[in-house]
């Protein structure tokens, strides 16, 4: 074998190991998760465990209640959210003009990057009491987690509708409209059913983000163990069963909330294998029927009249999404931004966070997100170079982007559950930043894989064939030629990375720690409050308004300033590359 060829080969299988980190992971957790949980299935019985009981105390351990809230929540979720967010992405994918396309679409991002405590005390200060006052009720209940969570997944519903959409042909909208279809019909009778299956895979992954979601569920679902026989009774999810008890849970009882997460993380396997089946559907050809079976026959309902109703009810979708985000921007900000004083900024926290400010918990916030992204970068990129460059659509590239989707919608407490048993048990690691960051890695690494497999191929296929035809070989391609011209699109994957590690909240109480550090840390082995479990806290216990709203002020300017950048970023890209 030549020199030349043997570095190829290192190169190729270095990668390959890389780009199998996301299929390992993924069977790590599954792993830890099924030895933990497993037994007590065993011990009780199936029968048992999904029964109506659970009353951990006197050896009670039926999910079924919690069953019942998840699936409450999560219908009512998809309700609001799915119209809202197909309405959305239809007016951002096909009604809006560009300038206004570019303004809306990072309002949709910044939606995402709300931390979902945030949401959660949104909902504690302003829905709870609405509800108390106009419907009746304790307030906190299924409607108001359902409202939240409504919210919560309009990104991504927008998102993968929107690229549903993109996805259909033009030829599709130019032959609609030639045979003198409106806009509208083109929309309704022939982007929207071409666009079917991406649609359909945008609300079952929904589906999956609203099971899983576990903080902003806590502080607003009112977590009563009980049957809800309205939405303004309380209830109680599988996720928020896990936060709630795991602190204190020991033996039995401990077996029993792992097992809970065997069957959080069965649903989020078996919702992620759907929707990439729904996903890899080949787009089947519509015919336009311009015909009068195939449209309203109402007389007053004609065409242009139909379109302008449509129009109006797409774009009263629109304005709401963005009326929400501005009022959580406005709220957050109007209450927060008077408390942010240098003060706050630059002192240590006292007499429990009611006084002083928050420099340790900063401090201790970027050293586990920057050592999480640190961890994860290399393993995100290296799997992106290997999907992209040394290998075709095939078994392994798929059940290596398997593993990528379904580590995407593991619910953050089970990946804390994980870190926990892993790194703060096994390893001995205790809570720590290193734990923490560890499992935040895990947490970023689907979101770094995407974003630099986007990025690479945005790549001019002409870059490669002119390199490799000057003598260059495959790997100093990528390295001089292909990679650099990619750089701006990984470095807003690592930024939207950042983010998403500042906003988590459940994986680190159980990997980084909840106590109030005094002082900044000294070593990576020592243990830390992130902001957002510091805002939790703040928020959930009460004990300074001024302090959480200002908490909840640095979050949401920390992450809109992420999102900022991240659109600056793709937007240098596309220039480059056009």
């Amino acid at each position: 074998m030549s020199p030349r060829v043997l570095p190829e080969k290192v190169v190729e299988r270095g990668l390959l190991l890389l780009a199998s980190s996301s299929i390992g992971v993924l069977l790590s957790i599954a792993f830890f998760v099924v030895r933990e949980g497993a037994p007590l299935i065993h011990k009780v019985g199936l029968a048992h465990f999904l029964s109506a009981d659970w009353h951990p105390t006197s050896g009670q351990f039926g999910i079924a209640l919690m069953v019942v809230g998840s699936t409450a929540v999560t219908a009512g979720a998809l309700l609001f959210g799915v119209p809202l967010g197909l309405g959305c992405a239809i007016v951002l994918g096909e009604i809006a003009p560009p300038r206004a396309r570019d303004i809306l679409k990072p309002l949709i991002e910044i939606l995402a990057g709300i931390p979902s405590v945030v949401y959660g005390f949104v909902g504690i200060a302003v829905v709870l009491p609405w509800i108390r006052a106009h419907l009746g009720g304790p307030g906190a209940s299924g409607l108001a987690a359902s409202a939240i969570l409504g919210v919560m997944i309009l990104p991504t519903v927008v998102a993968i509708s929107l690229d549903a959409l993109r996805a259909v042909p033009y030829t599709y909208r130019e032959g609609s409209l030639a045979m003198g279809a409106t806009t509208w019909q083109t929309i309704r009778r022939v982007v929207l059913p071409a666009a079917r299956s991406g649609i359909v895979a945008a609300v079952i992954l929904a589906i999956g983000r609203a099971i899983g979601e576990t903080m902003a569920v806590v502080m607003v679902a009112g977590n009563a163990v009980m049957l809800p026989r309205s939405p303004l009774d309380p209830l109680r999810t599988l996720t928020a069963n896990l936060a709630l008890e795991m602190g204190y849970a020991t033996g039995d009882h401990r077996a029993a909330l792992f097992a809970t997460a065997i069957v959080l993380f069965m649903i989020v396997i078996a919702l992620n294998a759907l929707a990439g089946l729904v996903r890899r559907r080949r787009h089947r050809r519509h015919q336009v029927r311009m015909t009068a079976h195939g449209w309203p026959t109402l007389a007053w309902l004609t065409p242009g009249r139909a379109q302008a109703l449509a129009w109006t009810v797409l774009w009263s979708f629109m304005v709401a999404t963005g009326a929400i985000l501005a009022f959580i921007l406005a709220f957050i900000l109007g209450h927060g931004l008077p408390h942010v004083t240098p003060t706050f900024l630059l002192a240590a926290p006292l007499d429990s966070g009611r006084a002083g400010g928050v420099m340790p918990v900063v401090v201790g916030t970027l050293e586990v997100t920057l050592l999480g992204i640190a961890v994860a970068a290399p393993l995100g990129v290296g799997t992106a170079i290997y999907l992209v460059e040394y290998t075709r659509a095939g078994r392994l590239t798929g059940l290596i982007r398997f593993g990528a989707d379904c580590l995407a919608g593991v619910p953050s407490i089970i990946f804390g559950l994980f870190g926990f048993i892993l790194f703060v048990l096994t390893l001995g690691l205790g809570w720590s930043i290193l734990a923490g960051a560890l499992t935040l890695a895990f947490m970023t690494l689907p979101l770094l894989i995407r974003t630099s497999e986007e990025a690479l191929r945005a790549v001019p296929t002409a870059y490669r064939e002119v390199s490799l035809s000057l003598g260059a070989s495959k790997w100093q391609t990528i390295r001089k030629v292909v990679l650099p011209a990619a750089l701006p699109g990984i470095v807003t994957g690592l930024i939207l990375g950042v983010g998403r590690a500042i906003g988590e909240t459940a994986a680190l109480i159980f990997t980084a720690g909840s106590s109030l550090p005094h002082r900044a840390p000294r070593s990576v082995y020592e243990g830390t409050r992130t902001l957002s479990v510091h805002f939790y806290q703040m928020a959930r216990e009460g004990l300074s308004l001024e302090k959480a709203y200002a908490t909840a002020a640095v979050l949401v300017l920390a992450i809109s300033v992420i999102n900022l950048a991240s659109t600056l970023a793709m937007e240098r890209l596309a220039r480059r590359n056009n």
